[in-house]
């Protein structure tokens, strides 16, 4: 016979072993997500620099930078629909568009100096400004590790 005392050890270790085994679980659990965000980011981040980088030349740079960084761009956006859901690649698409679309004003200006094309130009310019604040508010919650 048992005595009383390792009966109730018995009975009590076996609920705390599988507490623990739980909370060992959780947090594996938890280890393997923040890990998955953390590959995640780096690749989040590539995208990110890349649609900085076109805007920033678009905006206030050389043009053999200017076409580097729209090239740049147009790479890392073609794997961004793995890793961004729908509207912001979407967003990405569009910026795309509105650079390509200043840099063909910008040489249809230097054709035809109209002021039509001007104020397009203006227009397109200033709303290319802002999109650096957009950006970091779009991907932010995608490019945050903390936890």
């Amino acid at each position: 016979m048992i005595p009383d005392w390792l009966q109730l050890i018995l009975g009590v270790s076996a609920p705390v072993i599988a507490i623990f085994a739980a909370y060992i679980g959780y947090r594996q659990w938890q280890l393997g997500a923040y890990k998955l965000k953390h590959d995640l980011y780096e690749r989040r981040w590539a995208i990110y620099a890349a649609a900085h980088d076109a805007i920033a030349t678009s905006v206030s740079g050389p043009n053999d930078e200017r076409h580097s960084a729209f090239q740049k761009l147009r790479v890392r956006t073609l794997s961004a629909q793995f890793l961004f859901p729908q509207h912001i690649c979407e967003y990405l698409d569009k910026l795309i568009e509105e650079i390509l679309r200043l840099n063909k004003l910008e040489i249809e200006i230097k054709k035809n100096n109209t002021s039509e094309l001007r104020d397009e130009h203006k227009q397109l310019y200033a709303w290319l400004e802002l999109q650096p604040k957009v950006l970091v508010g779009m991907l932010k919650k995608y490019l945050d590790l903390s936890i």
